[in-house]
């Protein structure tokens, strides 16, 4: 699959249209689908405090706590990130789903928000609960070339395609495994 040069008009959302079309075609072949499936890896380092960084392939980002958890709230949580994860997955299957079907998105936005169910449970100050989201709230504001109902249909397939949002919303099992230093 080489990266050819294609003009700006044969762009749409950013996007290669035709290239898009190749990339899902090519996923039919097992060595393809196997590359694309995983594993996908990342790697946490303590840095000081409540901060952390993650190592993603090429990539880095940093992770802290508000300054309300005596945190130098020198990035986002890793909570936060989580929302903002489901937000990204969401919204790239957004534009996937358009631009595949030839929609012209002009602006959109996902705005996210969740409560804690009982994070006293994270404090260690209570045994029982769940420390996760309650909930998520994902609302979809967009501005692009369809009716209604075909920006509703795409945001229902953003939502059921979403590898995030449906790890979150399957709850994923996650082994934690213990190795000393």
């Amino acid at each position: 699959m080489g990266q050819e040069a294609q003009p700006a008009r044969d762009k749409l959302n950013g996007l290669h249209p035709r290239k898009i079309e190749e990339i899902m075609i090519s996923m039919n072949q097992p060595e393809v689908l196997k590359e694309v499936s995983g594993p996908w890896k990342s790697r946490i380092v303590w840095q000081d405090g409540f901060r952390v960084k993650a190592y993603m392939r090429n990539h880095a980002v940093e992770m802290d706590e508000p300054g309300a958890l005596d945190a130098s709230d020198k990035a986002a949580s890793a909570h936060e990130q989580l929302l903002s994860a489901v937000g990204s997955c969401l919204a790239v299957g957004f534009v996937l789903n358009a631009t595949r079907r030839g929609i012209r998105i002009h602006d959109m936005e996902i705005a996210l928000e969740a409560h804690f169910d009982n994070i006293l449970k994270w404090a260690g100050q209570c045994d029982t609960g769940n420390p996760g989201y309650r909930g998520i709230t994902a609302k979809l504001f967009v501005k692009a070339d369809a009716d209604e109902v075909t920006l509703r249909e795409l945001w229902r397939l953003a939502y059921e395609g979403s590898p995030v949002t449906q790890s979150v919303v399957r709850g994923t099992p996650v082994t934690a495994e213990f190795g000393a230093l």
